[in-house]
């Protein structure tokens, strides 16, 4: 069966399902690898294939994964598995942000879990080369102010990543690698500024406080030195 390439996504309580780590890697192994047995789910993630069947049922009831028929293994028949489209997007309905914004944080949290658990792998194996000539990572991180304009052309060039990645899921040639593209507003809880400011604005200077002058103490009424004594009678 034939995946869609694309399909939506209209519940945040459906979208939490897979914005987990360990879910969210099964659904990107199945990308890769299905329609495949749990089994090799569980050697593409170097996870115990035990621990994967809870998971994989979630993912089942929440619409993402579907089985996809059997195969003849060396003992027995195995179930086959797969992802239900090529990718998923998120079409949230009757909601004003709060659930979007809720779904990318879980999301990005899931993805940038994964790429840790990568890159220390790696770098535990020693598998990280950084000889100019055969360097296996590259790892960039900016902070700066986009128009909308510049804003369109780096998400088309994260875009051009992931065709890149994709097309590589078909030819499966070469090693596997993981890529994880983020590009997002900055917003400061002690504002910073959204724009840079003008070239030829000039800073703004304070005016110091002139000190104040001490005023001196009233003096209250000085008692007479000498008054008129009373005769008691």
């Amino acid at each position: 069966m034939k995946r869609p390439k694309i399909h939506a996504i209209s519940s945040p309580a459906q979208w939490e399902v897979v914005a987990s780590p360990v879910r969210a890697e099964i659904a990107e192994a199945l990308r890769l690898l299905g329609p495949c047995s749990v089994r090799e789910v569980a050697q593409a993630l170097d996870r115990p294939a035990d621990t994967l069947y809870r998971h994989i049922e979630l993912l089942q009831e929440a619409g993402f994964v579907r089985e996809a028929g059997f195969r003849k293994g060396a003992r027995n028949a195995e179930q086959l598995i797969d992802v239900v489209a090529d990718d998923f997007v998120i079409d949230f309905r009757d909601n004003h942000g709060e659930a979007e914004n809720r779904a990318i944080l879980q999301t990005i949290n899931a993805f940038s879990w994964a790429t840790q658990r990568a890159v220390r792998d790696s770098a535990a194996a020693r598998q990280l080369v950084f000889d100019a000539s055969a360097r296996n990572i590259t790892i960039n991180y900016e902070l700066s102010w986009l128009t909308p304009e510049k804003f369109r052309e780096v998400r088309g060039l994260i875009g051009r990543i992931k065709r890149l990645m994709d097309s590589g899921k078909k030819r499966r040639e070469g090693r596997l690698y993981m890529t994880l593209a983020v590009a997002t507003p900055v917003t400061r809880k002690r504002r910073f500024g959204d724009e840079a400011p003008p070239a030829n604005t000039k800073p703004a200077v304070r005016k110091q406080a002139r000190p104040k002058k001490a005023v001196p103490k009233e003096a209250g009424p000085k008692k007479a030195a000498g008054g008129p004594k009373v005769r008691r009678g």
